[in-house]
């Protein structure tokens, strides 16, 4: 009786893994950090499901799970909120949408967290692995096929120009100031869309108060260049008061005279992809603002002598 039972359980397991589907899984390398833009780049992941030779039918499931290189699942398809597909005789393909559908994806840890406040993977070396199961046991009906891929850390622009502490001659910088940075790197698939805004330093503040504080005095969007040419019209003003003011609060000597009447700045870049989505890679500045680099428009005039009035 044992000896029947066995042969039979050997015959039902071999049936099973016979009829199976066949599939096949194709993905980018270097595939973006946001997720939500897998969704919406069909060169980014696509799944095919072949008709059976066999003529088997019947509904299935896609089951996910995204690993770290050791092996570590950080995420994977919640099976009982997923979409039910049924078998067509006809070739079926999926995208990142479909094997990646985020509203039942349940991810874990720092990467949750990551997702959460970013919509981006945290970059490292990753593995997908992909295979249809059936309902409601979801028992294989299908091999597991697996691909790797790699985030690389995003390096948001550098600013250049004006650099960090540069002095701009007040003649010049009342008509034209010109902003150069670098690109994104590395260089995405899609133009870049750079969001470049200066804010003045007012008394009492350092940059970081003043890019969370004040109201900007230029916001201007780019798109797939590195440089912008700002004609301030009038917005950068050293006359009457406002030089006197901004030299004794940024340029008083140590001597008691004011070296030139001069105003301070901090600008910076925001980076965006095709989607309006801020660029970076997760783990730090994810919502793709560069580092703030401020700079002074001087006015080349003879040194003020502050009254004692002045100095109080």
């Amino acid at each position: 009786m044992k000896k029947i039972f066995y042969i039979l359980s050997i015959l039902f397991f071999a049936k099973n893994s016979v009829a199976q589907v066949n599939t096949n899984l194709v993905l980018s390398p270097n595939p973006p950090a946001s997720l939500m833009q897998w969704g919406v780049s069909r060169e980014t992941l696509t799944f095919i499901v072949f008709p059976s030779a066999q003529g088997i039918r019947g509904e299935y499931k896609i089951k996910t799970e995204i690993k770290l290189s050791d092996g570590t699942v950080i995420g994977k398809t919640d099976l009982n909120k997923s979409k039910t597909y049924t078998l067509s005789s006809a070739t079926t393909i999926f995208n990142a949408a479909d094997v990646v559908p985020l509203e039942s994806m349940i991810f874990t840890g720092k990467h949750k967290t990551s997702l959460e406040k970013s919509g981006k993977l945290l970059s490292d070396n990753y593995e997908i692995c992909v295979q249809l199961v059936r309902p409601p046991d979801f028992a294989p009906f299908s091999e597991i096929k697996c691909k790797t891929f790699y985030l690389a850390a995003t390096q948001l622009p550098i600013l250049m120009k004006p650099y960090n502490q540069e002095e701009l001659d007040y003649d010049i910088a009342k008509t034209t100031i010109i902003f150069r940075w670098t690109p994104v790197v590395p260089k995405p698939k899609a133009l870049v869309t750079y969001k470049i805004m200066v804010f003045e330093v007012l008394q009492n503040q350092n940059p970081v108060q003043a890019v969370r504080s004040n109201f900007p005095i230029l916001t201007q969007e780019v798109r797939g260049v590195t440089q912008y040419i700002w004609q301030p019209r009038g917005v950068v003003d050293l006359s009457d008061n406002n030089v006197k003011d901004s030299a004794m609060q940024q340029r008083k000597g140590l001597d008691g005279t004011v070296k030139g009447g001069s105003k301070k700045y901090v600008w910076i870049i925001q980076s965006f992809d095709n989607l309006g989505q801020p660029l970076g890679d997760g783990n730090i500045n994810a919502d793709g603002v560069s580092e703030p680099t401020v700079f002074f428009v001087r006015q080349k005039v003879k040194d003020i002598k502050i009254k004692d009035t002045d100095k109080q």
